[in-house]
């Protein structure tokens, strides 16, 4: 027989009630406190004084990230708002803010952080009897029912309040205290009149914690007083029903009836009723009310599953399939509601399965079913022996699970970030009127860039102080609440620049430039961003689209030009660098122009670049080095000597040089020379692999064959990646008569060239 499933609470003050109770805006007063705190700031602002900006911006983003959490509660997004109360007390201690976030921490479920914000509130006043009253109601949702009723007790001997006397009521229910709850209640009525919804209030304590007998009596003696009182035929129907072990009766149906009657799209109503009826076998009414109670809460997954389960009994599959697979859907991770009802769907399903050949999926469905009968098993075993034992039973009655109220998709835990605005299709359950929710989202806005313009001020003032880190972590949190702020992107990329992350500079430089792309400052400082990084193809598009300013910083040209070669293009490069040095430039930057146009094999115009350089300055670093090899490369050995021999008076020992030189010398049939070299260079450093090949190459041409393959063999093992190394080393081995070690290299030699023809990247020649 199924039971019917009943609600979380029979009263409209019961803890779901209050966490979701209506909200109304109140925005006028902070406003004006707000106000006045953003005048001093830019007060501060103005002076330039660095810790005066500090100090206002603290102040400021401390009341908006407060008013904002305020907002965020008014949307029911409690996780959000407890993180914004949270912030706002690390900028400034304020009990009213401590007070609000462990409301909210209570009512996104974190009791440990509701504890924590309230206990170190009640140490500095411990005549607060609003925080009594939370902490009793935290101590409540932790079941720590003594602790709670000790709680609400002293908020009450502060100050007396209906909310508070109610809360100790059921507390003490809890505790099995019934007559000293009875007592509070009947002070109730004594003191603010005899009325049905006391009644009512008291019958959902009585329900709420086991005695549904007392609750029973409670809900009849509201409908004696006010037969129009809300919701009271739901609740006794449910209670009646609770109380029959989830079996029907035709005044439980009646009362069902009649609540329907009274709210014909509500969903508890329908949804219990539908539920009797498929325990009647009236499954086509049935229906009716499920999907009523589906479109009335569209995120609850147990009209579906009964609808699914309806479907299944009258062996329309396919329909089952449909609603079942919405309810496991809908259901996600919470298998344990109801008493893990889920399962009945999941045997379901995996019947359907079967009947459709699918049984690999069939029996993971099936799987799933069993561990969820196991663990239902096991919660209610302890709940059925109680009920035996109140009842004088000694047979088990079925066990009437309880409804989870439909998911606030404001407060799952799946939502991470804390600056988004609230979805307005979201805030249905926090009762907000069309002109209500205009108000808020109005008033987000304005505390976004409120919070947004601070933290840049602030960040701004770090960055004066150099202190970088702090500037850019101030930008970052500006960027959360709002990106458009004027001048905040380019802050953020000249403080990743100061730190060195040029990868956020590009990032934050790129937002800049979209939102004005008139901006020619970003724009240079992105495209000498993405230099930096290494992405060269955007960066020389960036570069471009600066235009002739381009040339106004030689070192923009220069980094444009050097993007060009490396991106392969080796016309435009030349293009940029021929503007470049048209113009008087550093001796430094003649040698790095030199440089690219070597990248781009415009070893003349490189020539022209380093010699100009030499001009500057004859010792430069370098100069003499990379004109001698620019002449190399023009097919001038000659002319490439004494440049060389130039740069080995400024560095004597420098391998790199010591190796053109003696290449030089070959060229020019100065063979003693430069073998003199090579042998000195390969002593001091044999692992360059050039000068051993030389050296190996120019004994081989000698006769000296077994000298030739030792230097040759060295070349191969500090550079396997020439093919003419390998060649020469072949030849070598065939002159000792070394044929398979020959033959080893010569396949090696060819498979090189094959590989470098086809990647159309012919090896140089040596």
């Amino acid at each position: 027989m199924l039971a019917v499933a009943a609600l979380g609470t029979a009263t409209p003050v019961s803890s779901q009630t209050t966490q979701k109770s209506p909200a109304k805006l109140q925005l006028a007063s902070p406003i004006q406190e707000l106000q006045k705190r953003l005048e001093a700031q830019r007060s501060a602002a103005t002076s330039g004084d660095p810790s005066a900006v500090e100090s206002s911006s603290r102040q400021v983003a401390a009341l908006a990230l407060q008013q904002m959490a305020a907002l965020r509660s008014v949307e029911h997004a409690w996780r959000q708002a407890a993180e914004l109360y949270r912030q706002s007390l690390a900028l400034e201690e304020n009990p009213e803010t401590r007070l609000a976030g462990a409301t909210a921490a209570l009512y996104a479920g974190d009791i440990d952080q509701a504890l924590t914000e309230l206990d170190p509130l009640l140490a500095a006043d411990a005549r607060n009897s609003q925080a009594w009253y939370l902490k009793g109601k935290v101590l409540t949702a932790r079941q720590d029912y003594r602790g709670a009723a000790q709680a609400f007790t002293s908020s009450l001997k502060i100050k007396q309040n209906v909310n508070v006397q109610f809360a100790l009521g059921r507390a003490l229910l809890n505790l099995k205290e019934k007559e000293r709850a009875a007592a509070i209640f009947q002070g109730m009525l004594d003191g603010y009149g005899d009325r049905a919804i006391w009644h009512v209030v008291f019958g959902g304590a009585y329900r709420d914690t086991g005695y549904a007998e007392d609750a029973i009596r409670e809900f009849r003696r509201a409908l004696v007083l006010d037969p129009n009182a809300p919701h009271v035929h739901m609740f006794l129907g449910l209670t009646l029903m609770e109380q029959n072990y989830g079996g029907a009766t035709p005044e439980i149906e009646n009362e069902f009836a009649e609540e329907i009657r009274r709210y014909p799209d509500d969903y508890f109503g329908n949804y219990s009723m539908g539920v009797v009826q498929t325990q009647l076998g009236q499954i086509a009414e049935s229906n009716q009310h499920l999907q009523i109670a589906s479109k009335a809460q569209p995120t609850s997954p147990d009209p579906w599953l009964n609808l699914g389960l309806n479907a299944f009994k009258s062996n329309d599959y396919a329909t089952a399939k449909q609603y079942l697979l919405k309810s496991v859907e809908l259901t996600g991770k919470e298998e344990e509601r109801n008493n893990f009802q889920i399962r009945r769907g999941y045997i379901a399903l995996g019947r359907i399965l079967i009947s459709e050949g699918k049984r690999d999926e069939a029996e993971q469905y099936l799987t799933k079913a069993k561990a969820l009968a196991a663990k239902s098993m096991e919660l209610s075993s302890d709940v059925i022996r109680s009920a035996m034992s109140e009842s004088g039973q000694k047979s088990a009655p079925g066990v009437v699970p309880n409804v989870a109220p439909p998911r606030d998709p404001n407060n799952d835990v799946s939502q991470s970030t804390i600056v988004a605005p609230t979805d307005a299709s979201a805030l249905t359950d926090a009762q907000l009127s069309p002109a209500e929710l205009n108000e808020l989202q109005v008033r987000e806005k304005e505390l976004s860039v409120v919070l947004s313009t601070t933290h840049n001020d602030w960040g701004t003032a770090k960055a004066r102080q150099k202190d970088y880190e702090s500037a850019l972590a101030h930008f970052h949190e500006a960027e959360k609440w709002d990106d458009s702020t004027l001048g905040l992107m380019r802050n953020m990329g000249l403080a990743a620049l100061k730190l060195g992350n040029s990868e956020e500079a590009v990032r934050a430089f790129q937002v800049a430039v979209e939102k004005d792309p008139s901006d020619t400052s970003v724009r240079s400082m992105l495209a000498i961003s993405l230099f930096s990084t290494g992405h060269f193809a955007e960066a020389a598009k960036a570069f471009g689209a600066i235009g002739d300013v381009v040339y106004h910083d030689p070192r923009m040209a220069y980094a444009w030009a050097f993007s060009l070669a490396r991106i392969n293009d080796p016309q435009k490069a030349v293009e940029v660098l021929s503007k470049l040095t048209s113009q008087p430039l550093p001796k430094e930057m003649w040698m790095t122009a030199g440089d690219v146009y070597t990248q781009v094999g415009d070893y003349e115009d490189g020539l022209r670049c380093f010699r100009k350089s030499i001009e500057l300055d004859p010792n430069m670093d370098r100069a003499h080095h990379f004109a001698g090899v620019a002449l190399i490369r023009l097919g001038r050995p000659s002319e490439a000597i004494p440049e060389l021999q130039a740069e080995l008076k400024l560095a004597p020992n420098d391998p790199d040089t010591q190796y053109n030189l003696a290449y030089a010398l070959l060229e020019t049939s100065q063979k003693d020379q430069a073998m003199a070299i090579l042998r000195t260079l390969v002593n001091e450093h044999p692992d360059h692999a050039q000068a051993q090949y030389q050296l190996g190459k120019a004994l081989l041409d000698a006769g000296q064959y077994q000298q030739a393959t030792a230097h040759l063999e060295l070349a191969a093992k500090y550079d396997p990646n020439h093919d003419y190394v390998h060649y020469q080393l072949q030849a070598a081995y065939r002159k000792l008569g070394r044929t398979a070690d020959a033959d080893k290299e010569l396949a090696l030699y060819r498979q090189m060239k094959d590989e470098a023809r086809e990647k159309g990247n012919p090896q140089p020649k040596q």
